[in-house]
């Protein structure tokens, strides 16, 4: 890469590492161009000249999370009914490593009216989500009558069902994971073949089991 285009992708890391700073230190995702340009040691000008604007930035810091968190699932070595669980914790321990960073972000998807950021987040989200029920069709755990689609927009509602609950304050990390664990759990009993049912029962009781503690 020629030394122009390399100082010009570490400025690109310079304000995208300033923008998560600022969206951690604040909770919130409406932090001024020019905040961001002090917090990043550029000019104004930057970060329009680099990204052309603040929704940009935005996109591309999900993109990012997105791709580390496709990467983590990737390197797993659980079979494709169990990653559709793991997915949840994962989530989970990403959350709890930023949990200021995240809550904010999703604030700013679901609950600010912002129908262009939301469809920019929860698109490629659900795709990913779609290719991990696809691999599990494939595969024999789930029936073949299954529409991966369908399905995968069924499981996500769950899990950002369960996600808000926590932002909001509703509920802790761990219970979220809990609830989202027994909601897939319920509905992939009835989508996976026959001689996966026993296993799904066994994590449906163990998980019950956790939830009626945290309850009483």
């Amino acid at each position: 890469m020629p030394r122009r285009e390399q100082a010009k992708q570490l400025r690109r890391e310079q304000i995208l590492v300033a923008a998560r700073e600022l969206i951690c230190e604040t909770s919130k995702t409406k932090f001024s161009m020019r905040a961001l340009a002090d917090r990043a040691g550029v000019s104004l000008v930057t970060p329009y000249n680099l990204f052309g604007s603040k929704p940009v930035i935005m996109y591309q810091l999900l993109d990012e999370d997105l791709s580390r968190y496709g990467a983590q699932l990737s390197r797993s070595k659980q079979d494709p009914l169990d990653i559709l669980f793991w997915a949840v914790t994962l989530g989970r321990k990403n959350f709890a490593a930023e949990a200021s960073y995240y809550k904010a972000v999703m604030a700013a998807v679901y609950n600010e009216g912002n129908v262009e950021f939301r469809s920019v987040f929860r698109g490629p989200r659900r795709a990913l989500w779609r290719s991990l029920i696809e691999q599990a069709i494939e595969s024999g755990y789930l029936r073949s009558g299954i529409d991966a689609r369908v399905f995968a927009n069924t499981l996500t509602g769950i899990f950002s069902a369960n996600i808000l609950d926590w932002v909001a304050g509703g509920c802790s990390l761990q219970i979220m994971e809990y609830r989202t664990h027994y909601g897939f759990a319920l509905v992939l009993h009835g989508a996976v073949n026959a001689k996966y049912r026993q296993r799904l029962n066994e994590r449906v009781q163990a998980t019950q089991t956790r939830l009626l503690r945290y309850d009483r």
